[in-house]
């Protein structure tokens, strides 16, 4: 009493040729479609609007201008001329 199931391919519909070269070109077609919206994505523009607006986004919140975060990168940047300036002044 062995019962036999029909595997997927048998119960599958038959497809023609024209409709597997169909089927392959819209992937084809979708597939260029994705590479060239990366493409775009990874212009040198894109990127540099990318990190602007992540550089906005960090100094300004939804109320407004971020004061603390603006008095640290003030911080950060007066004590990297700090550091520069004794650094040179140690080396005449």
């Amino acid at each position: 009493m062995t019962a036999t199931v029909p595997s997927a391919a048998q119960s599958a519909p038959k497809r023609s040729v024209a409709e597997l070269q169909a089927e392959v070109n819209a992937a084809r077609l979708e597939m260029l479609a994705s590479v060239a919206q990366v493409k775009q994505q990874l212009t040198p523009q894109a990127l540099m609007q990318r990190g602007l607006r992540s550089a906005t986004g960090w100094f300004v919140g939804p109320t407004g201008v971020r004061p603390e975060r603006v008095a640290i990168a003030g911080a950060v940047a007066v004590g990297i001329v700090l550091v520069v300036a004794l650094g040179s002044r140690r080396r005449k």
